[in-house]
């Protein structure tokens, strides 16, 4: 259910309204909300503990897509090549591929697959073919630096013995990233500045089509641009993107809004979602006042 608060008009309202969600909130909460200016540059419209580590959950298969794109540009044809997927990657979960008999993708029906409904089995395979030190190394290209993959998915909740894809720091989430870092990661869908642009329109297909609109956009008109990815644990939610506006002419709103719990995380999609109805408010009136000037 939608709760009660004060309008949302200003980034001193924003920060009041979010605020209240991290008190009702019992667990922790990142927040990063910004128009980019350029592909590292934003005018921050509110951040809280943007800079700290949070498990990534499926949020870690935004730099795994962008690193299958920036070792495949030049090349985009090659993505239609078909890949089977190992016995050992068709995890459960999220997705779809785990449930075919002998599927044989191509690349890019894996990438979006990915993306689009997360699919587990598929970004299994990915970073296999990409490898985790490529997909680290091209998070850091993006400023992503505290972004780490280390372990593939599903690998402890199916009990799997996955060999580890790199050393995992002590006491620390396997595969972590960044409200801050999710958000480098959209700034840079926006301003085009690292890939072709081939490569951009068709890494954004899936990004596009994301199916899960339970979290950041729970709230928001139905129809609203939005391109984003979701991750989801039994402790925590997490969401990031971009809202556009539909005018055409407002910058985009790009959001990473991650909410954590120790134990039970029933609780973190409706302060995450919460975050996005605020938000989406505080967007629509700065929508506003440039279009007033």
């Amino acid at each position: 259910m939608r709760d009660a608060r004060p309008p949302v008009e200003t980034d001193a309202d924003l920060a009041e309204a979010i605020d209240a969600i991290a008190e009702r909130f019992d667990g922790h909460l990142g927040v990063f909300l910004g128009v980019p200016r350029e592909s590292n540059a934003f005018d921050v419209l509110h951040r809280r503990n943007a800079d700290e580590t949070f498990v990534a959950a499926s949020t870690i298969k935004l730099p795994i897509l962008y690193a299958l794109y920036e070792e495949y540009d030049g090349r985009l044809d090659d993505l239609a090549e078909p890949r089977s997927i190992a016995p050992e990657n068709r995890v459960g979960g999220s997705g779809m591929f785990h449930l075919l008999e002998d599927p044989t993708p191509s690349l890019e029906d894996l990438a979006r697959a990915m993306i689009a409904i997360s699919d587990n089995a598929a970004t299994n395979q990915l970073i296999d073919e990409v490898g985790a030190e490529r997909v680290e190394a091209a998070a850091s290209r993006l400023g992503m630096n505290d972004t780490r993959l280390r372990r593939k998915m599903m690998s402890t909740l199916e009990g799997r013995d996955f060999e580890p894809l790199g050393e995992q720091p002590e006491g620390e989430p396997a595969n972590a990233t960044t409200p801050a870092d999710c958000a480098r990661f959209f700034a840079d869908l926006i301003h085009e500045t690292t890939l072709s642009p081939a490569a951009y329109d068709r890494l954004r297909v899936p990004l596009d089509e994301q199916k899960d609109t339970s979290l950041f956009a729970r709230y928001l008109p139905y129809g609203t641009p939005i391109a984003h990815k979701t991750g989801g644990l039994p402790t925590a939610a997490l969401d990031a993107g971009i809202v556009r506006a539909d005018d055409g002419e407002t910058p985009a709103l790009v959001f990473a809004a991650f909410a954590t719990r120790a134990e039970n995380g029933g609780d973190a999609g409706d302060a995450v979602a919460a975050v996005g109805d605020a938000a989406f408010e505080r967007f629509t009136a700065l929508r506003e006042e440039r279009g007033g000037r």
